[in-house]
């Protein structure tokens, strides 16, 4: 009875869209905001699916020292590992040009 009683527990962590790819490349770029206030960095990690491409882009925070800037380059950023499998669950996505864009996600796997 008790096995029963923690199954439902674990089966309401796997809801929602989930993506399952490997990494391809990992790119940021920085630039400056609309209002002037400073600067943002988005990372960019090409996803292979089977079938197709998915981008996540993350917008990390500059103030937590995990990306580097020299000017308008970007010297250091988080990469995913390449060609290692990844999955995510997709937290918010859009559709552009076709294509699989996840702009909030935490990583499972």
């Amino acid at each position: 009875m008790a096995d029963n009683a923690k199954q439902p527990a674990q089966n309401d962590k796997l809801n929602g869209l989930f993506v399952r790819g490997v990494v391809m490349s990992s790119t940021a770029k920085a630039f400056n905001r609309k209002d002037g206030s400073g600067k943002v960095v988005c990372i960019r990690h090409e996803l292979a699916l089977q079938p197709g491409m998915a981008v996540y882009e993350e917008y990390p925070d500059l103030k937590d020292g995990k990306v580097k800037l020299d000017g308008d380059n970007v010297i250091e950023f988080h990469k995913l590992p390449e060609m290692q499998q990844v999955t995510l669950k997709v937290l918010r996505w859009e559709e552009r040009d076709k294509r699989l864009v996840i702009k909030e996600a935490q990583m499972v796997a």
